[in-house]
Formats: structure tokens, C-alpha cells, sequence
């Protein structure tokens, strides 16, 4: 079993980057107690179910074995963490509800499509990506790290971004999502169990960018203060 994870790595490196390097921003949260923070708990358990899912995912690929179901359980557990993390820090009481009510919607949503996309759904071999969910999720993030910006540049509360943890995590978060949104409609054909869809160096755009997403959280949570989180 061993020599198979070996060889997957070996052949898949990129994609098992993303996988692995979700220990350091992980890491880094406990080390620098920045789970104080309401965001950076939500941070904190998104990265826990993040690498179990990975790993679940990871062991499944080098079996042979679909493990897509598990990528479109993910989805909505992901929106609501990642959108959670925003709904602390924003201050806006209509974006605030905004949240809330897209993350039930999401949901809902989320499951329609799971059930759209797999006629058959205890057909597990042959599950199916999700059509239209990581389209609605990535237009859904983008926009609430958009009004988050807007918000903090508006209010003109940080003298400097550079130095402000969240600002690194929303950067991270904008990056990702912004690569993720012009691939994110065709995933549905390319990641297929069977006969997939190649469409060469583009498969490997998404784990690049969850990479330097990871290593942004990394940066943000490294220069988390607790002493200046009290004095918030």
C-alpha cells in the first residue's frame, strides 16, 4: 500500500502538494493560538476536514477507486467555513444575514445538483462532479471577499493591510477562487471517473492556486497576535 501512495505522489506531485502542504497553515494556527479568533476557528476546522477529506480522497485515487462523492459532500461544508470566516469580520448587518441565508440556500442547492448530475446515485463507481455548484460557489466567495474589501477600504480602520492576518486569508481566498471560477464549469466533464475529459496543463491550475492559497493562510496566521487580537 505503501509503494502505491509512493507512486501516486510521484506521478501526481502538484496535486498531492495541495494535499500535504495543508499541514503548515494548520500547524501554524495552533502554534500561534490564533483560534482565539472566531475566523481563524472556522479557519482552523476548515483545514482539519479539509486534510481529512484530502487524504480519504488521496487514499481512494491510489485504489483505483471514485472518490468524487466525497469532493461534492466537501462543497457545501467548505462555503459554509470559508463564508463563515468572512461573516465575523464583516460588519455589515445586510451582508451579515446575506451570508447566512446563502449558505441554507447553498446547501439546498448543492444537494439539487448532486441528484442532477448522478441519475443513478447509489451508482458510486460512476458518480459524477457536480454540474453547477463549485460555478455558484466560487461567484459566491468572490463576492463576499469583494464586499469585504470594499468594507475595510471604505472604513479606513487598517493603517496597514500588509500587517492585518485576514487581509493574507481573503488575498488567499481571492486568488484561488478567481483561477477556480474559469475551470470550475468544465470540471463536471473533465472529472470523470470514466473517460474523462484532459485538457492538459489546465488540470493542474486549480491545485496550484489551492497552493499558494494555503501558503497565504500561512503568512496571515504567522502574523496573528494574540495581544493584538485582545486589544481588538
Amino acid at each position: 500500500m505503501i509503494e502505491s501512495y509512493l507512486t501516486f505522489i510521484h506521478n501526481h506531485l502538484i496535486v498531492c502538494l495541495a494535499v500535504f502542504i495543508t499541514i503548515i497553515p494548520l500547524f501554524l494556527i495552533f502554534y500561534r493560538k490564533a483560534n482565539v479568533d472566531p475566523s481563524f476557528y472556522l479557519l482552523q476546522i476548515y483545514l482539519i476536514t479539509k486534510l481529512i477529506i484530502d487524504l480519504i480522497m488521496f487514499h481512494y485515487a491510489t485504489q483505483r477507486t471514485n472518490n468524487l462523492v466525497y469532493y461534492n459532500l466537501s462543497i457545501p461544508l467548505r462555503y459554509a467555513l470559508l463564508s463563515g470566516m468572512i461573516y465575523y469580520k464583516i460588519e455589515s448587518v445586510a451582508y451579515k444575514k446575506g451570508i447566512i441565508y446563502s449558505i441554507i440556500g447553498f446547501l439546498i442547492f448543492t444537494i439539487w445538483d448532486v441528484f442532477y448530475s448522478n441519475s443513478d446515485i447509489k451508482d458510486l463507481h460512476n458518480h459524477s462532479m457536480v454540474a453547477y455548484a463549485t460555478t455558484v460557489e466560487c461567484l459566491l466567495m468572490l463576492f463576499w471577499v469583494l464586499a469585504y474589501f470594499y468594507e475595510i477600504i471604505r472604513m479606513l480602520k487598517i493603517p496597514n493591510l500588509l500587517t492585518f492576518p485576514f487581509f493574507w486569508v481573503c488575498s488567499g481566498l481571492l486568488l484561488y477562487y478567481s483561477s477556480f471560477i474559469f475551470i470550475a464549469p468544465i470540471l463536471h466533464y473533465t472529472e470523470k471517473w470514466e473517460n474523462p475529459l484532459y485538457i492538459g496543463f489546465l488540470d493542474l491550475v486549480p491545485y496550484i492556486f489551492e497552493t499558494l492559497c494555503l501558503l497565504f493562510f500561512s503568512i496571515g496566521v504567522w502574523i496573528f497576535s494574540t495581544r493584538y487580537y485582545a486589544k481588538q
